[in-house]
C-alpha cells in the first residue's frame, strides 16, 4: 500500500503544469534573459498552453475552480491601471504588448496557485531555480577566467540582470545550509549522503558567489547582501545577521576583487554610471506632470522631455534612458501613481503572507525552503529598486514564481482550508467553443507578432548588406503581419530614403516619404522619425533631386524640412543636432539672424557639438566679427585635441568630426582683405 502511494506520488510530480512551470524557468535565462521577440513568443505560447489545459480540465469536469487570495484584489487593481493606461496610450502597439505581457504573469500566477497543491511540488521546482543559478554560475565563471570576458553575462545580456538572477538561488542554498537538514529531499525520490550534500551546498555557494564578483555589478552584490541579512535575520536574529553584514561589507572594501576595482574606476571613467538619482527626478517630474500616466512602455520616448546632462562627458545629452533603473518610478510614469501604490501594496499582503507561514508549523526543511525563496523574492524586490531589472522577463517569472509558492505553501499550511471560487458550467460546448476560440485569437495573435519580428530582423540585415530588393520585400512581408508597430514603417522608409539619395527616383521618395508618415502617426512621441522626414526633405531640396527645379520649390523643401524640425524640438528640446539643423535650415534660406540663434542655442546646450560651433564661425564671419569667429576656431581645435584619445561612440565621434581647413582658409582670407 505504502509502495502504491509512493508511485503516485511519484508520478505526479511529472505532471503537465509542473514540466511546463520547469520549462519556462529554465527556458526563460537562455535568450538574453528572455528579452528577445522569440523568446518572447515562446513564453507566451507556454502560459497559453498551461491556461488552455486548465479550462479544458475544468470545462470536461463541469466545474472551474479559482484560488480566492488576499492578493487578488491588488492583482484585479494593477491589470485595471495596465488597461486603462493601454487605452489612452498615443502609441498604442506598444502599450498592448506590454499589456499581454503583465497579462501573462498575472495568469501564471494564478496558475501556479492552483497547481502547487503539495510539498513535493515546492521541492522541485526550487531544485529547478537552484540548478539553473548554478549552470549560470558555472558559464559565468568559465567566462570571467577562462574566455577573459571583463564583465560576463551569462546567457544574459546585461552582468547586472544576471547578477540578480543569481541571488535567488543564493537565497535558497544559504537558507538551507544554516537550517542543516540532513536530507533535501525525499528518500523515496532523490537521496544524498550528508557530505556530499555538504559539499554541493558549499561548492554552489561558493561558485554563485564568485560569479556575482565576476559580473563586477554593485547591484547584484548589494541584493546579495540584502537576501543574505535576511536569511540570517529570521535564523540567528538581529545581531548575527548585522555582525556577517559587516564582516562581508568589510571584506569587500579591502580585498582586491574585480568589483571593488570598478567601483573605485567607474566614478571617474563614466560619469552617468552614477546618474540614477537624476534620472529619478526625471521619473519624479514625469509622475507630477501625469499622474494618470503616459501609456505602457512609452518611457523611452518622453525622456527627452526631461533629460538632464552629463558633465564631463563629450555628449552632455546624447544618452537617452530607455528606463529610469526602477521598476516603481517606471510603473508610476506609465501607468500613473495609482499603480505604483497599488502594486507596493500587493508586495505588503504576500510579505504578510511570508510571515503568516514562517510562523506555522513546518519542519526544518519546509521552512529553510520557504525562508529562501522568500529571501529571493526580497532580493528581486530589491533589485527592482536600483535597476528596471523587471522588464527581463527571466527575472519578472522567477519574482512570480517566488510569490506564488509563498501564497502556496500558506495554502498548503492551513491543511486543505484553501478557499476557492468554484464557477460552474453547464452549458459545455458554449464554454468549450467559446474558450478555444478565445486561445486561439491569442495564440495567433502572439505568434503573429513574433513571426513579424523574425522577417523584419532578416530583412534588415540584408538592407545594411546592400540588398535593397530583398530587405523591401521582407520589410513590406513585416508590415503585413504587423502593420501597428512603427518600427517596421521607419525601416522600410529608410531604405527607401537611401535609395533616392542614390537614384533621385521620385517614386522612392513618394515611398519614403508615406512610411515616415505611417511611424509617426503610429508613433507620435518618437523624435527620431520626425528627424527623418525632415531629412528626407532636405534631399528633396537638392538641386539634382529634381524635385526642387526652381528656387521657390527649393525653399518650400527647406521650409518643410523647418516646420518637422521644430516639432521635432518640441519633443526633444535639450537636442543639439536639431537645433543646429534649424539654424542650417535658417541660413540656407537667407535668415543669417535666426540661424546664429538657434545655432548659439546648439553651443549653449552642448559646448563640444563642433558643427554649431563651425557654422557659428561662418556666420559671425560673414557679418565681419573675425574675433568671434577665431574664438570658436580656437575653441573647436581646443576640444578636438582634448578629446584626441577618448574612445568614441559614433555620436561622440560626429560631436567632434568638424574640417576646420576650410574655415582656417576663410579666416586668413578675411584677415588678409582687411
Amino acid at each position: 500500500m505504502n509502495a502504491h502511494v509512493r508511485m503516485q506520488s511519484r508520478s505526479s510530480l511529472w505532471s503537465v503544469p509542473l514540466v511546463v512551470t520547469g520549462a519556462l524557468v529554465i527556458f526563460s535565462p537562455l535568450q538574453e534573459g528572455g528579452t528577445t521577440h522569440v523568446a518572447q513568443m515562446i513564453i507566451r505560447l507556454l502560459i497559453l498552453a498551461w491556461a488552455g489545459g486548465v479550462m479544458a480540465l475544468g470545462i470536461r469536469s463541469r466545474r472551474l475552480a479559482v484560488p480566492v487570495l488576499p492578493v487578488g484584489y491588488a492583482v484585479a487593481a494593477f491589470l485595471g491601471f495596465a488597461v486603462v493606461s493601454t487605452m489612452f496610450s498615443p502609441y498604442a502597439h506598444a502599450s498592448r504588448q506590454w499589456l499581454i505581457m503583465i497579462v501573462g504573469y498575472a495568469t501564471l500566477f494564478y496558475l501556479l496557485v492552483s497547481f502547487v497543491d503539495r510539498w513535493e511540488h515546492v521541492y522541485v521546482l526550487t531544485l529547478v531555480i537552484v540548478f539553473m543559478g548554478v549552470g549560470e554560475a558555472a558559464l559565468t565563471i568559465y567566462q570571467g577566467l577562462v574566455a577573459n570576458v571583463v564583465r560576463p553575462s551569462g546567457t544574459f545580456f546585461n552582468p547586472n540582470f544576471l547578477a540578480g538572477y543569481l541571488t535567488v538561488s543564493w537565497a535558497i542554498l544559504l537558507s538551507s545550509a544554516v537550517y542543516g537538514y540532513r536530507r533535501m529531499m525525499d528518500p523515496s525520490w532523490m537521496s544524498f549522503p550528508p557530505a556530499l550534500r555538504w559539499f554541493g551546498v558549499a561548492a554552489s555557494l561558493g561558485g554563485i558567489f564568485l560569479a556575482v564578483l565576476l559580473t563586477q555589478s554593485r547591484g547584484g552584490m548589494l541584493v546579495l547582501l540584502v537576501a543574505t541579512v535576511c536569511i540570517l535575520t529570521v535564523r540567528y536574529g538581529w545581531k548575527l545577521a548585522g555582525g556577517c553584514l559587516v564582516l562581508l561589507v568589510s571584506a569587500g572594501l579591502l580585498l582586491p576583487t574585480p568589483l571593488r576595482e570598478r567601483v573605485q574606476v567607474e566614478h571617474q571613467q563614466n560619469p552617468v554610471s552614477y546618474a540614477r538619482w537624476q534620472m529619478w527626478q526625471g521619473a519624479l517630474a514625469q509622475m507630477a506632470d501625469h499622474p494618470f500616466g503616459i501609456g505602457l512602455g512609452l518611457y523611452q520616448y518622453t525622456y527627452p522631455l526631461y533629460a538632464f546632462p552629463v558633465e564631463g562627458e563629450i555628449a552632455r545629452y546624447g544618452k537617452v534612458a530607455q528606463t529610469p533603473h526602477n521598476d516603481y518610478l517606471q510603473m508610476g510614469v506609465e501607468m500613473g501613481v495609482g499603480a505604483m501604490m497599488v502594486f507596493a501594496i500587493g508586495v505588503l499582503i504576500v510579505g504578510r503572507e511570508l510571515k503568516l507561514a514562517l510562523q506555522s508549523r513546518l519542519s526544518r526543511r519546509q521552512r529553510s525552503l520557504l525562508l529562501g525563496i522568500g529571501g529571493g523574492g526580497i532580493a528581486l524586490l530589491t533589485h527592482a529598486a536600483l535597476d528596471s531589472s523587471l522588464r527581463e522577463s527571466a527575472l519578472a517569472i522567477l519574482l512570480v514564481l517566488c510569490a506564488g509558492l509563498i501564497v502556496s505553501v500558506v495554502r498548503l499550511a492551513k491543511h486543505g482550508e484553501a478557499v476557492v471560487h468554484v464557477v460552474p458550467i453547464r452549458l459545455r460546448w458554449v464554454w468549450g467553443v467559446g474558450v478555444a476560440g478565445l486561445l486561439l485569437l491569442v495564440a495567433v495573435d502572439v505568434m503573429r507578432l513574433g513571426i513579424a519580428w523574425m522577417i523584419f530582423d532578416s530583412a534588415s540585415r540584408r538592407g545594411t548588406a546592400g540588398e535593397t530588393a530583398p530587405a523591401i520585400q521582407g520589410l513590406h512581408k513585416a508590415i503585413a503581419w504587423d502593420p501597428g508597430k512603427s518600427l517596421y514603417h521607419h525601416g522600410l522608409g529608410s531604405v527607401y530614403a537611401r535609395a533616392f539619395d542614390t537614384s533621385r527616383d521620385q517614386e522612392a521618395f513618394r515611398l519614403a516619404h508615406e512610411e515616415f508618415k505611417a511611424a509617426i502617426e503610429l508613433n507620435p512621441l518618437d523624435s527620431r522619425l520626425l528627424g527623418l522626414l525632415a531629412q528626407l526633405y532636405m534631399s528633396a531640396a537638392q538641386p539634382r533631386s529634381g524635385l526642387a527645379d526652381s528656387l521657390e520649390q527649393r525653399n518650400t523643401w527647406l521650409r518643410a524640412a523647418l516646420r518637422v524640425y521644430a516639432r521635432a524640438v518640441q519633443l526633444s528640446p535639450y537636442s543639439a543636432p536639431y537645433r543646429y539643423e534649424q539654424a542650417r535650415l535658417y541660413w540656407m534660406l537667407g535668415e543669417p539672424g535666426e540661424a546664429e540663434r538657434h545655432a548659439i542655442e546648439a553651443e549653449r546646450l552642448e559646448p563640444n557639438f563642433l558643427p554649431a560651433r563651425a557654422l557659428l564661425a561662418r556666420l559671425w564671419m560673414d557679418q565681419g566679427h573675425v574675433d568671434e569667429a577665431k574664438h570658436e576656431l580656437q575653441q573647436i581645435q581646443l576640444r578636438q585635441n582634448r578629446y584626441k584619445q577618448w574612445n568614441k561612440t559614433s555620436v561622440e565621434q560626429a560631436f567632434l568630426n568638424v574640417d576646420v581647413a576650410p574655415l582656417r582658409a576663410a579666416l586668413h582670407e578675411r584677415e588678409i582683405a582687411g
